[in-house]
């Protein structure tokens, strides 16, 4: 079921999704988990020199309203 997302983008505290900057914010999906976890390893490698910048995967119901 496609039902994850991949959110990524900029942060203050780049440990914490929650602190990701709103301006930044990219939100990709929806996808099935094991394709999800590919496409955040993909941005995540491509941005490795961007200490700030992370992509994280989410459940659809864990998105914020």
């Amino acid at each position: 079921m496609k039902n994850f997302y991949v959110i990524e983008g900029e942060h203050t505290n780049p440990n914490l999704i929650e602190t990701i900057l709103k301006n930044t914010e990219k939100k990709h999906g929806p996808f099935e988990e094991q394709e999800a976890n590919q496409i955040a390893k993909g941005l995540i490698q491509k941005n490795i020199d961007d200490f700030y910048h992370r992509a994280w995967v989410v459940g659809s119901d864990n998105l914020a309203k």
